[in-house]
């Protein structure tokens, strides 16, 4: 599964009054998460991706994700494992002069499929030991 928001910050946006989106998600593994900025925002446009009250992207607590025309893209294993399956975005723009569209993508696979493939790659694993490969 993968999510997509389009989150809107307002031109002149303060740090201390940052604009907060809920991201409604499902139980699962994060495995993907993707932040695009598209052209326009100069390096004006902050955003901090947290769950509860812990940022976990960026994973310093004072950093924020901030750039022009990039599309900051990594991958990730983050647990999902309780409800509310929700992240929250932060986002600021004290001297943008315009609004800006910041998106953020979440890539979540079921927590029953990564143990499937856990399984699967411990069992071509043992295969190839069988058969002569040892160092896997």
């Amino acid at each position: 599964m993968f999510y997509d928001f389009a989150i809107l910050i307002p031109a002149g946006q303060k740090e201390n009054e940052p604009v907060e989106v809920d991201l409604e998600l499902t139980k699962g593994i994060i495995h993907r998460v993707e932040v695009e900025f598209y052209p326009g925002p100069r390096r004006y446009v902050f955003i901090r991706i947290l769950h509860g009250l812990h940022q976990v992207w960026p994973t310093n607590p004072e950093g924020t994700f901030c750039t022009d025309a990039y599309t900051i893209g990594f991958d990730e294993y983050y647990e999902l494992k309780a409800a509310p399956y929700k992240l929250r975005v932060i986002g600021y723009s004290p001297e943008a002069d315009y609004p800006h569209v910041v998106t953020v993508r979440i890539g979540i696979i079921e927590s029953k499929v990564a143990l499937m493939l856990l399984e699967a790659i411990k069992g071509m694993t043992k295969l190839l030991h069988f058969i002569g490969i040892k160092d896997v």
